[in-house]
C-alpha cells in the first residue's frame, strides 16, 4: 500500500505545469542542515543517450543469454510490466530517464533517534517540461482515486505541499520538485527556498559538508555523482569510532590500514564519480592527512616529498602495482596494529624463514635493508627457454625490491633465490620436469643469476610449471626476481630509461594499473582453454565463445585501468581511474 501512494504521489506531483530554468539549484543551498548523509546525480540525460546509443545495448536483443531470460517466467513477467507501464506514461522508458530524472536529483537522510530507518527528503530538478506534462495528464486518474488520503497545506513561498497517508509529502514549482518523508523537512527546504528559514541553516553550511565540498570540488567540478556521510554524527552514534583501531588481516593492514584510520580521523567521508568521452573517475575521500595520526600509523604514510615508484615501462606491460610503506616499521609495531588473534601467524612465518636464512632476525636483520617501495609487474614472456609452449600460456612476473642497504639486500635476496630454487627444485620430478641448473650471464653490465634446463624442453602443451625460470639480479639499488630470464632483461633496459613522471599533484602511497589490449591478448592466447572451463560449467559451446569474445572486447574498449591511493588537496583520496581506448 505504501508502494502504491508513493507512485501516485510522484505523478501528484506533476499536477502543475512545469518549465525548465536555465540556472540549477543548489540543493545544499536549500536543505535542512543536519544530514547524516547526502547523494547527487548530476546531467545524467546525456549519459543515459549514450548507453542507449551503444553498440553494447542494441546488441541485447540478439545476445543468447538475453534471449534465454526473456524465455523464463520472471523475463516474460518483467517484459510484460515494461509495456504495460510505456503504455500507460505514453513513452518508453528511455525516454523517461532522460526527460523526467536527466537532469540533477538530490537527496538526504536524516537521523531519527529512537528509529533505524531515516527521515529522508529529495529534491528533483528535471529538464523536460514536455515530458512532465505528458506524465501530469496521464496522472489524474489515478489522483482522483487518492484524494480522501490526501491533505494539503501550504509553506513558504505560498506553495502547497500535499501530504500523502502522512507518510509523503510533496512540493513543486516551475523545474524543480521536492518529495520528504515528513511535513517539517517539506517545510524547512520551502523556507530556504524562499529565503525565510530565519537562524537556520542549510546542509551547506554543515562544517563536515563545506569541507568535503572544498576537497571535491563542489558543483563546480562537473561530477556525475557526490555521496556524503557526516563520519562525526556516524562515530558518535557507534560510540567514537566507525571501523575498528587493529584490523584482522596482515595485508588488508599493509593495504589499507592508513585508510582504515583515517576514516576515523575525518569530520566527512565522500565518493565522487566523473565520466567523460575519454575516462571514467570514482574517487573516495577523506578530510584528514597521515599527520593528524598517531605515531604508530607513520608507517603507511611516505615521508613529505616522497611517493610510489614509477612502473618500469618493459614492452605489453600487462599489469602492474607499486606499494610504499615503511615495512620494517610497521612489522615493529604489528601488536599495536594488528588484532591479537593473528599474531601467531607471524610466528609461525618467522619459524619456517628461519630454515631458509639461518641466523638472521626477520624484524631487526632483514626487513631493515629493504626499502620503503615494493613492486609487482606482469608482462608477455616469449618462452624462449623452451622448445615449445605450455598449455596455459602465463605472462612473466616481476617482483622489484627497494634496496635501503643495498650490500646487504642483495647477498639477503641472492641467498634467497638460492635455497627457494633449491627447495623447488627437490620437487621437480613430482612436477614433470628436469631440475633447473643454477647459472648467471652479464646483460648491460648487470649480472643475473638464473635457472635453466640442460636441454630445452619440447613436447605439446606442457604443464603449467614450465611457464617458470626464474632469474633475479640487482639493478642498483633495487632487486629484481622474476619468473623468466626475458622479463629480468627487460626490467634492466626499464632501468636504463628515465622514470615516469609522478603527478606532483598527488602523494601517492599506492598505485596499481592494468592495460585492457595486453590483458586481452594475453587471455585471447588461452581463449580455447577459456571456452573449455565454460563448457565444463554447463554452458553451450556457442554460449562460452560469445561470452569469451564478449569480455575480451570490453578489456579492448579500456586503454587503461588504475587504482591509487594518497594524500590530496586537503584530505586523503582513493581513486579509481579507467581511460577508454582510442
Amino acid at each position: 500500500m505504501r508502494a502504491r501512494f508513493l507512485v501516485l504521489a510522484c505523478v501528484a506531483a506533476l499536477s502543475t505545469s512545469i518549465s525548465w530554468a536555465a540556472d540549477k539549484i543548489d540543493a545544499a543551498s536549500i536543505l535542512p542542515g543536519g544530514a547524516a548523509a547526502f547523494v547527487e546525480v548530476d546531467q545524467l540525460e546525456q549519459w543515459i543517450q549514450t548507453a542507449q546509443d551503444s553498440e553494447f545495448v542494441k546488441s541485447l536483443p540478439d545476445n543468447p543469454q538475453v534471449k534465454a531470460f526473456l524465455k523464463t517466467p520472471q523475463g516474460q513477467q518483467a517484459d510484460a510490466g515494461r509495456r504495460i507501464l510505456e503504455a500507460q506514461i505514453g513513452m518508453d522508458l528511455w525516454t523517461l530517464g532522460k526527460k523526467v530524472f536527466g537532469g540533477r536529483i538530490s537527496a538526504a537522510f536524516y537521523p531519527v533517534a529512537g528509529r533505524k530507518e531515516p527521515d529522508a527528503i529529495i529534491f528533483l530538478q528535471a529538464p523536460e517540461a514536455a515530458a512532465l506534462n505528458t506524465l501530469r495528464e496521464k496522472a489524474q486518474p489515478f489522483l482522483a482515486l487518492a484524494q480522501d488520503r490526501t491533505e494539503t497545506t501550504t509553506g513558504a513561498g505560498d506553495i502547497a505541499i500535499r501530504g500523502f497517508d502522512k507518510k509523503l509529502f510533496v512540493a513543486e514549482k516551475d523545474q524543480w520538485i521536492v518529495f520528504a518523508s515528513t511535513r517539517a523537512l517539506a517545510e524547512q527546504t520551502l523556507a530556504f527556498k524562499a529565503g525565510q528559514a530565519g537562524d537556520a541553516k542549510p546542509l551547506a553550511q554543515d562544517a563536515p559538508f563545506a569541507a568535503m565540498q572544498k576537497q571535491t570540488g563542489g558543483l563546480e567540478a562537473g561530477h556525475l555523482l557526490r555521496a556524503y556521510l557526516n563520519a562525526e554524527m556516524i562515530k558518535h552514534a557507534q560510540g567514537g569510532r566507525i571501523s575498528p583501531e587493529k584490523l584482522d588481516n596482515g595485508v588488508g593492514s599493509l593495504l589499507l590500514g592508513g585508510f582504515n584510520e583515517l576514516l576515523n580521523h575525518s569530520s566527512f567521508a565522500a565518493a565522487t564519480l566523473s565520466l567523460n568521452e575519454q575516462r571514467l573517475a570514482l574517487g573516495l575521500h577523506l578530510g584528514a592527512k597521515g599527520s593528524a595520526l598517531p605515531e604508530n600509523f607513520a608507517p603507511f604514510f611516505p615521508p613529505q616529498g616522497q611517493a610510489v615508484t614509477p612502473l618500469p615501462e618493459v614492452p605489453g606491460l600487462i599489469a602492474g602495482g607499486t606499494l610504499n610503506r615503511d615495512f620494517a616499521g610497521w612489522y615493529q609495531r604489528r601488536e599495536e596494529l594488528l588484532q591479537s588473534k593473528v599474531l601467531p601467524e607471524f610466528d609461525k612465518f618467522e619459524s619456517g624463514l628461519a630454515n631458509i636464512l639461518p641466523n638472521r632476525d626477520y624484524g631487526s636483520d632483514i626487513l631493515p635493508t629493504f626499502g620503503r617501495n615494493l613492486t609487482l609487474i606482469a608482462a608477455p614472456q616469449s618462452f624462449s627457454h623452451l622448445d615449445s609452449k605450455p598449455g596455459l600460456q602465463l605472462p612473466g612476473f616481476g617482483l622489484i625490491v627497494d634496496l635501503a642497504k643495498p650490500e646487504e639486500g642483495t647477498e639477503i635476496m641472492q641467498l634467497l633465490f638460492q635455497t627457494v630454487t633449491s627447495i623447488a627444485n627437490l620437487t621437480a620430478g613430482q612436477q614433470g620436469r628436469e631440475p633447473w641448473l643454477l647459472s648467471s650471464e652479464t646483460y648491460r653490465d648487470v649480472p643475473i643469476h638464473f635457472g635453466k634446463y640442460s636441454q630445452k624442453p619440447k613436447g605439446e602443451r606442457l604443464p603449467i610449471v614450465f611457464n617458470f625460470m626464474p632469474a633475479g639480479a640487482r639493478i642498483g639499488n633495487r632487486y629484481v626476481l622474476c619468473s623468466s630470464i626475458d622479463l629480468c632483461r627487460q626490467l634492466i633496459d626499464a632501468s636504463k630509461q628515465p622514470a615516469m613522471n609522478v603527478p606532483a599533484t598527488a602523494l601517492q602511497d599506492f598505485r596499481f594499473e592494468v592495460r585492457g589490449e595486453p590483458l586481452a591478448k594475453a587471455l585471447e592466447v588461452n581463449q580455447e582453454l577459456l571456452e573449455a572451463r565454460g563448457v565444463q560449467e554447463g554452458k553451450s559451446p556457442e554460449q562460452a565463445k560469445t561470452e569469451v569474445t564478449t569480455f575480451l572486447k570490453l578489456l579492448r574498449a579500456i586503454d587503461t585501468f588504475r587504482l591509487t591511493t594518497g594524500e590530496a588537496r586537503d584530505g586523503y583520496e582513493m581513486r579509481l581511474e579507467a581511460n577508454w581506448a582510442k
